[in-house]
């Protein structure tokens, strides 16, 4: 039984063909949840330091602590 060369090369691309498509969408949508979790990390990164900046005196006055509260309403949105 002889294998048409071109037989296989046209069941390969095809099968590429489907797998780049899932693969594919897959992708941009892992992408753009790590695109998210990067910026939610930044937000909690910028209240950490705010909190720290707050508490390097040993104590947090009313504008600290509205820029904490802030901060942490930006994390929470």
């Amino acid at each position: 039984m002889d294998v048409d060369p071109e037989l296989i090369a046209y069941i390969v691309s095809m099968v590429l063909g489907i797998l780049s498509i899932v693969l594919g969408d897959k992708y941009v949508k892992y992408k753009q949840k790590f695109a998210d979790t990067e910026k939610v990390t930044v937000k909690i990164s910028a209240a950490l330091k705010a909190i720290s900046d707050a508490i390097a005196d040993d104590r947090i006055t009313p504008e600290e602590e509205k820029a904490i509260v802030e901060h942490w309403k930006n994390v929470i949105k």
